[in-house]
């Protein structure tokens, strides 16, 4: 008699080297107040807020949470550019 042990259950979702998810799935989900705030300076460090609430909407409460120092690397301020030269931005 043989058994099968079910594989352990892992989550999809690509994972994160800096701290935050994949800016596909938050940007446009994220409030026009935030993003205007990340805005005012995409080189700056993001506040535990902000990152408290992209981790919201990703659906990442297990998570940990970074506390400080989460910036937005080159490819999430690329794809902001992009997104801001696409969307009707006033």
């Amino acid at each position: 008699m043989s058994s099968v042990i079910d594989e352990p259950t892992h989550d999809d979702r690509p994972r994160h080297r800096h701290g935050l998810p994949p800016i596909g799935l938050w940007w446009p989900m994220l409030e026009r107040p935030l993003q205007s705030e990340v805005l005012e300076n995409l080189h700056a460090p993001l506040r535990t807020s902000v990152v408290r609430r992209i981790f919201d909407l990703c659906e990442l409460d297990d998570a940990a949470i970074p506390r400080s120092g989460v910036r937005l690397g080159a490819n999430e301020r690329a794809y902001i550019a992009g997104w801001m030269h696409a969307v009707d931005w006033d």
